[in-house]
This record gives structure tokens, C-alpha cells and sequence, in this order.
């Protein structure tokens, strides 16, 4: 049996290479360790140690978007390391203009949704204390919104439109 260290990095398919490096390094922080012009990609890194976490390769602007109804990834995700940050990082998002999906405190974790400029749908979220989700019946399906963003949608509201 294979027995992997962690996940190690994510290689995303966008239209504009040029529009995905600015969000991804001005909005989301993550520092440029290598562009490779030859092949229209760009290899990014939280913290410098990694040769990369994220890498975005150019397909063109006539490439079909994600779509919900199609298998595939639904989304992935970026762990700050406290309540405090999660907070900075939304009234960032609201400053930047980046829409935000949802909101939700899942139980493990509380999380902020959004997207790319492609429509990868993405999250930030820190981690609950076990003490917060320990009593909870389902740790993992929690639907509250966060009560910092109570003029989102939460995961009920987005759950119960997907219904409709």
C-alpha cells in the first residue's frame, strides 16, 4: 500500500494566465517561484519552502468553464490558522471585490466560498476547537452561517436552491 505524505500541490486549468496570477498572488498572497513562459504556466507557493502548491497552466479563453452537474473536483481548500484570519480574509474578499459564495460553519471547520476568475470554487476556513463540535450529531454537516457574514447566503440557503 502507498503511503503518501500529504497532498502536495493542485495544477488548475485557466483561461488567462496573466488574470489567474494576479488573483492568485494579490488576493490570496501566494508568491510567483517559477514562470515558464514556453509552456504558459505559472508555479505558485504559500511559504517559499515549497517548489509549489499551485500551478496554473493557460488553455485559452474559449475553454468551457467548471460546472456543477459534471464530474470532477468540487473545490479545494486553503487552512488559515485562526478565527481572527478567516475574518481578515472575508473583509478582504468584500474590499477586493470577490464574491463570496457561502458561508457555513460546517462543525470541524468554519469556511468562507468563493471563486476564481475562472469559476474554481474555492474556500478558505480555520478550525473549530473539538470542544465547539464534539456534542454535534453530524461534526461534518453543519449549515449555520457565520455570524460575521450574516448578509451571505449560508450553506442551507445554497442547498436549498440547488432544490429548486
Amino acid at each position: 500500500m502507498i503511503h503518501p505524505e500529504r497532498i502536495a500541490h493542485v495544477v488548475i486549468k485557466v483561461r488567462d494566465l496573466q488574470r489567474s496570477r494576479k488573483f492568485y498572488t494579490e488576493v490570496l498572497g501566494m508568491q510567483v517561484m517559477k514562470d515558464v513562459s514556453q509552456i504558459n504556466a505559472v508555479f505558485l507557493s504559500f511559504n517559499g519552502q515549497d517548489h509549489h502548491e499551485v500551478a496554473l497552466f493557460q488553455v485559452g479563453p474559449q475553454a468551457e468553464g467548471p460546472r456543477m452537474n459534471q464530474v470532477g473536483l468540487l473545490h479545494f481548500a486553503f487552512r488559515l490558522r485562526s478565527e481572527e484570519e478567516l475574518r481578515a480574509a472575508y473583509q478582504e474578499f468584500k474590499e477586493k471585490g470577490v464574491p463570496v459564495t457561502f458561508t457555513v460553519n460546517h462543525g470541524v471547520t468554519k469556511s468562507v466560498y468563493f471563486h476564481d476568475p475562472d469559476g474554481h470554487e474555492l474556500e478558505v476556513y480555520c478550525d473549530n476547537d473539538p470542544a465547539e463540535y464534539i456534542s454535534l450529531p453530524n461534526a461534518y454537516l453543519g449549515m449555520d452561517k457565520l455570524d460575521f457574514a450574516k448578509d451571505d447566503r449560508g450553506l442551507a440557503d445554497v442547498l436549498a436552491e440547488m432544490r429548486h
